[in-house]
């Protein structure tokens, strides 16, 4: 019993007081704010460096390729150098095995996902992208569905048409609708969706857990860079794009390929900058944290995507936005009672797991209370009997003055 009632007691405090006000929204705000400025400032990076009215640079994914290679370079040399407190020994040491089994699943589907975002973002405005984008969260629940980590509700189901509708009307009022990049940006929010769950499932398994960000980083990113080149030369033909032959000017002269490579150095920067945060909230969060901190980032995506690059928004578009960002608050909102209900009903079967040893606290409980409660009515009984013994002298004295006074008188 004195070990469930404090138990009790720390759970109460963690799901209804400050300090579950503190874990559940403040605790992340400082690795969150880190996220959103690099990803915004990426976002922004790749609409003008790909972007066709804009820089146009012809192959996005050989550029990306790059940026993971940058991501390699850093988290192995950091890594090394201090291999025992960012973990790169436990990375070092992992049998190859276990080092494919998350290396790849998780490094392809991001490279994937990433790969058809930046082809997306070659196409369509940034404002459409993020507003399709939004709709991650649908392939979120799917794929956490699928590999048991949620279960489908009432409230899910209603979530997931939320959202659908808002991007029907997000869809339909788009100025600017472009079939293939459209059918980028959706492909990649179905990747999205993949991406967080199977990255959470796979480096949250590691026992004992990888002590930092950068070592996750080292574990990841060289099936990213590999994945993203082999896509790149499937897909792009980078020799034929940006060789001699060609008729870009990213590579025509010395001045400009080192202007090209500094465009390259500078978005692996902003990448590195936002995985050692993503990275970070996945390691110690959820996908979920991530997918709602999100909701603020595309927000001012959005807004700066009208102001600064002068994307055209209509009624409609604006409509299905506010839709898409109600069904992901929604969302959020039946998550946090889900999490608050499986509390309760983790409390309710610890409480009667220990119910026999329970129950026998609580009879020695009573016993001892008992036992006490029979002194004390012992106590009160032998100061009666005290009273008594001294009433019946007091009475035994009266009883002979007055034999006595009846003497004198007689």
């Amino acid at each position: 019993m004195n070990k469930i009632i404090p138990t009790l007691r720390s759970r109460i405090t963690e799901d209804g007081g400050v300090a579950s006000l503190y874990k559940e929204h403040c605790i992340y705000l400082l690795p969150m704010l880190g996220w959103f400025t690099f990803s915004c400032l990426l976002s922004f990076y790749n609409k003008f460096v790909f972007g066709k009215t804009h820089m146009n640079f012809p192959c996005p994914l050989l550029l990306t390729s790059i940026h993971f290679g940058l991501q390699w370079l850093f988290s192995f040399s950091i890594s090394s150098i201090f291999s025992e407190s960012l973990g790169g020994s436990q990375v070092k040491s992992m049998p190859w095995e276990a080092f494919l089994a998350i290396a790849l699943p998780c490094g392809i589907v991001t490279a994937a996902d990433v790969g058809f975002s930046n082809m997306a973002l070659s196409r369509i405005s940034i404002t459409f992208y993020t507003m399709v984008k939004a709709s991650s969260p649908i392939f979120v629940v799917i794929s956490a569905y699928i590999f048991g980590i949620e279960k489908i509700t009432v409230s899910l189901l209603l979530v997931v048409l939320i959202i659908s509708a808002g991007e029907m009307l997000t869809v339909l009022g788009e100025v600017q609708f472009d079939t293939i990049g459209f059918v980028y940006v959706l492909i990649a929010s179905i990747l999205s969706g993949c991406r967080w769950t199977v990255v959470q499932l796979k480096i949250q398994s590691i026992d004992p857990p990888l002590k930092s960000t950068v070592a996750t980083m080292r574990l990841l990113s060289p099936v990213m860079f590999i994945s993203m080149l082999i896509y790149s030369l499937l897909w792009e033909n980078p020799i034929a794009q940006l060789g001699p032959h060609s008729d870009t000017i990213y590579f025509t002269s010395f001045s400009e390929g080192m202007k090209t490579l500094g465009i390259g150095l500078g978005g692996g920067f902003l990448a590195i900058s936002m995985l050692i945060f993503e990275f970070y909230l996945i390691m110690h969060s959820s996908a979920l944290v991530l997918m709602i901190g999100g909701v603020l980032k595309e927000l001012v995506t959005i807004m700066l995507g009208v102001t600064l690059l002068g994307d055209e928004i209509n009624l409609i578009n604006i409509m299905g936005c506010f839709v898409v960002f109600s069904g992901v608050i929604l969302f959020k909102v039946s998550h946090h009672i889900t999490k608050i209900e499986k509390s309760y009903d983790s409390v309710d079967e610890e409480l009667r797991t220990n119910g026999s040893s329970t129950d026998e606290s609580l009879q020695n409980e009573s016993m001892f209370s008992y036992d006490d409660e029979d002194m004390v009515h012992a106590s009160i009984d032998n100061a009666f009997e005290v009273d008594e013994n001294e009433m019946k002298q007091i009475e035994g004295g009266y009883t002979e003055i007055n034999t006595i006074n009846k003497r004198k008188e007689g």
